[in-house]
């Protein structure tokens, strides 16, 4: 498994999704990995990034009060595979001197991980598949459209604001 952090969120100027840019904690040559999210769960990871505070809580926030009301703890988060451009993610969570793997999206895996603040890992062959060098960034654009052709295509105003 290999360490990644939040790099920014930013909106993909071709499709107007948002987009979360995950980039390797260790290493020379980092990689980047671009995963597609929903604009509530971006909304959830901008504001806690951002330390914003909310009146109530909210959906991610609710979930860590339970876990930590049961005695509970969520220890990592990992993107563990991809099925037909599908991210797929587990939580870890340890209970009463157990350890679950909890099926769920990236997304939402992310929004509970930077709560928690616990470690964010993606499977080697899911980064090595999915991700690209950062330095690759600026060579030659694919023919075809990829992560890469995106990330360089990012709408840089909204980078700017989403910026980490």
């Amino acid at each position: 498994m290999v360490e990644v952090k939040i790099e920014f969120l930013t909106v993909d100027r071709n499709t107007g999704a948002p987009v979360v840019v995950l980039k390797e904690k260790e290493g020379e040559s980092k990689r980047i990995l671009l995963i597609w999210i929903g604009e509530s769960e971006a909304w959830a990871i901008e504001n806690r990034l951002k330390k914003v505070d909310l009146p109530r809580p909210m959906t991610h926030d609710l979930l860590k009060n339970v876990i930590d009301t049961i005695s509970g703890k969520v220890s990592s988060i990992c993107i563990n595979a991809v099925e037909k451009q599908t991210f797929f993610a587990q939580v870890k969570l340890e209970l009463n001197g157990q350890e679950y793997d909890i099926d769920s999206r990236p997304s939402d895996a992310l929004a509970l991980a930077i709560r928690c603040e616990v470690p964010i890992y993606v499977e080697e062959n899911v980064i090595e598949e999915n991700g690209f060098l950062e330095a690759e960034v600026k060579k030659e654009k694919p023919m075809q459209r990829d992560a890469k052709d995106v990330l360089e295509n990012l709408d840089e105003e909204i980078v700017k604001n989403y910026t980490v």
